[in-house]
Protein backbone atom coordinates (compact mmCIF):
# COMPACT_ATOMS: atom_id res chain seq x y z
CA UNK A 1 0.00 0.00 0.00
CA UNK A 2 1.51 3.58 -0.75
CA UNK A 3 2.31 6.02 2.17
CA UNK A 4 -0.80 8.09 1.25
CA UNK A 5 -3.08 4.69 1.11
CA UNK A 6 -1.54 4.28 4.95
CA UNK A 7 -2.39 7.67 5.62
CA UNK A 8 -5.86 7.92 5.15
CA UNK A 9 -6.18 4.64 6.71
CA UNK A 10 -4.62 6.17 9.59
CA UNK A 11 -6.84 8.95 9.42
CA UNK A 12 -10.68 7.04 9.10
CA UNK A 13 -9.30 4.73 11.78
CA UNK A 14 -7.95 7.54 14.55
CA UNK A 15 -9.67 10.72 12.77
CA UNK A 16 -8.04 14.12 12.81
CA UNK A 17 -4.22 14.18 13.17
CA UNK A 18 -1.38 16.17 13.73
CA UNK A 19 1.66 14.97 10.65
CA UNK A 20 3.63 14.40 13.65
CA UNK A 21 1.16 11.81 14.85
CA UNK A 22 0.60 10.31 11.55
CA UNK A 23 4.71 9.88 10.68
CA UNK A 24 4.60 7.98 13.98
CA UNK A 25 2.37 6.08 12.92
CA UNK A 26 3.63 4.76 9.50
CA UNK A 27 7.24 3.38 10.17
CA UNK A 28 8.44 4.34 6.08
CA UNK A 29 7.16 7.44 6.50
CA UNK A 30 8.56 8.08 9.69
CA UNK A 31 11.89 6.97 8.32
CA UNK A 32 11.81 8.90 5.18
CA UNK A 33 11.31 12.74 6.49
CA UNK A 34 8.97 12.10 9.22
CA UNK A 35 6.49 15.10 9.84
CA UNK A 36 7.74 17.57 7.76
CA UNK A 37 7.14 15.01 4.60
CA UNK A 38 3.77 13.95 6.19
CA UNK A 39 2.87 17.67 6.05
CA UNK A 40 3.80 17.84 2.20
CA UNK A 41 1.62 14.69 1.07
CA UNK A 42 -1.29 16.51 3.68
CA UNK A 43 -1.00 19.29 1.00
CA UNK A 44 -0.12 18.12 -1.97
CA UNK A 45 -3.27 15.56 -2.25
CA UNK A 46 -6.69 16.74 -2.16
CA UNK A 47 -8.31 13.36 -0.55
CA UNK A 48 -6.68 15.30 2.81
CA UNK A 49 -8.18 18.41 4.31
CA UNK A 50 -7.12 20.74 7.42
CA UNK A 51 -9.04 21.02 9.93
CA UNK A 52 -8.38 24.33 11.23
CA UNK A 53 -8.54 25.75 7.48
CA UNK A 54 -10.77 28.36 8.56
CA UNK A 55 -8.18 29.92 11.40
CA UNK A 56 -5.06 30.21 8.49
CA UNK A 57 -4.18 33.93 8.80
CA UNK A 58 -2.92 36.17 6.72
CA UNK A 59 -0.37 38.70 6.87
CA UNK A 60 -1.86 41.94 8.42
CA UNK A 61 1.34 43.75 8.04
CA UNK A 62 1.05 46.82 5.48
CA UNK A 63 2.69 46.88 1.87
CA UNK A 64 5.73 49.25 2.35
CA UNK A 65 7.42 50.17 -1.15
CA UNK A 66 6.02 47.66 -2.97
CA UNK A 67 7.61 44.67 -0.42
CA UNK A 68 5.25 42.58 0.73
CA UNK A 69 6.01 40.68 4.20
CA UNK A 70 6.33 37.01 4.24
CA UNK A 71 2.92 35.87 5.90
CA UNK A 72 3.15 32.89 8.84
CA UNK A 73 2.82 29.46 7.02
CA UNK A 74 -0.64 28.52 7.20
CA UNK A 75 -0.03 25.31 7.20
CA UNK A 76 2.04 24.52 10.28
CA UNK A 77 3.20 21.11 11.76
CA UNK A 78 0.91 21.43 14.58
CA UNK A 79 -2.57 21.81 12.63
CA UNK A 80 -4.59 18.73 12.40
CA UNK A 81 -5.80 17.19 8.96
CA UNK A 82 -8.30 14.61 7.93
CA UNK A 83 -9.69 12.58 5.09
CA UNK A 84 -11.80 15.57 3.04
CA UNK A 85 -15.57 14.68 3.83
CA UNK A 86 -14.71 12.51 6.66
CA UNK A 87 -16.45 14.29 9.02
CA UNK A 88 -15.00 12.54 12.25
CA UNK A 89 -14.16 15.10 14.48
CA UNK A 90 -12.25 15.02 17.80
CA UNK A 91 -15.21 15.10 19.62
CA UNK A 92 -16.65 11.72 17.89
CA UNK A 93 -13.30 10.42 18.17
CA UNK A 94 -13.62 10.91 22.17
CA UNK A 95 -17.26 9.49 22.59
CA UNK A 96 -16.13 6.00 20.67
CA UNK A 97 -13.07 6.06 22.58
CA UNK A 98 -14.98 6.49 25.69
CA UNK A 99 -17.82 3.78 24.75
CA UNK A 100 -14.76 1.03 23.63
CA UNK A 101 -14.06 2.00 27.73
CA UNK A 102 -17.24 1.50 29.45
CA UNK A 103 -17.41 -1.73 27.42
CA UNK A 104 -14.28 -2.91 28.55
CA UNK A 105 -14.78 -1.54 32.61
CA UNK A 106 -17.79 -3.62 32.70
CA UNK A 107 -19.52 -1.00 35.30
CA UNK A 108 -21.62 2.02 34.49
CA UNK A 109 -19.27 4.43 35.97
CA UNK A 110 -15.76 5.45 36.89
CA UNK A 111 -13.72 8.78 38.63
CA UNK A 112 -13.40 10.85 35.64
CA UNK A 113 -9.87 11.18 36.17
CA UNK A 114 -9.34 7.52 35.38
CA UNK A 115 -11.66 8.13 32.43
CA UNK A 116 -9.68 11.05 31.07
CA UNK A 117 -6.02 9.38 31.60
CA UNK A 118 -7.31 6.13 29.51
CA UNK A 119 -9.22 7.99 26.76
CA UNK A 120 -6.24 10.47 26.50
CA UNK A 121 -3.51 7.40 25.91
CA UNK A 122 -6.15 5.62 23.10
CA UNK A 123 -7.15 9.24 20.92
CA UNK A 124 -3.82 11.30 21.55
CA UNK A 125 -5.23 14.18 22.52
CA UNK A 126 -4.80 16.09 25.86
CA UNK A 127 -6.33 15.63 28.71
CA UNK A 128 -8.07 19.38 28.62
CA UNK A 129 -9.71 18.74 25.62
CA UNK A 130 -11.01 15.17 26.54
CA UNK A 131 -12.60 16.14 29.65
CA UNK A 132 -14.44 19.28 28.22
CA UNK A 133 -15.70 16.69 25.79
CA UNK A 134 -16.41 13.98 27.73
CA UNK A 135 -18.46 16.16 30.72
CA UNK A 136 -20.00 18.17 27.67
CA UNK A 137 -21.62 14.51 26.33
CA UNK A 138 -22.14 12.39 29.13
CA UNK A 139 -23.51 11.66 32.68
CA UNK A 140 -21.36 13.04 35.96
CA UNK A 141 -21.61 13.64 39.28
CA UNK A 142 -19.10 14.84 42.00
CA UNK A 143 -15.68 12.44 40.59
CA UNK A 144 -17.34 10.27 38.73
CA UNK A 145 -18.09 9.74 35.17
CA UNK A 146 -21.31 7.43 33.61
CA UNK A 147 -22.08 5.42 30.90
CA UNK A 148 -24.87 7.41 30.50
CA UNK A 149 -25.84 9.95 27.67
CA UNK A 150 -26.37 13.50 28.77
CA UNK A 151 -30.15 14.61 27.13
CA UNK A 152 -28.98 16.50 23.51
CA UNK A 153 -31.95 19.96 24.21
CA UNK A 154 -31.11 20.80 20.57
CA UNK A 155 -31.65 17.16 19.04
Amino acid sequence: MSITGQMAEYLNREGAATPDAIAAAIPELYQCGGAERALLLLRLNPQFERMDAAKSVQSTEPVIEFTMKERTDPFEVSSKWTNRGSGKTEKDTVHEAARQYFKTLGKPGAPITKVIMDVTKITGLDAYTVEQFLRMQFMTANTNIFNRLKRQEDE
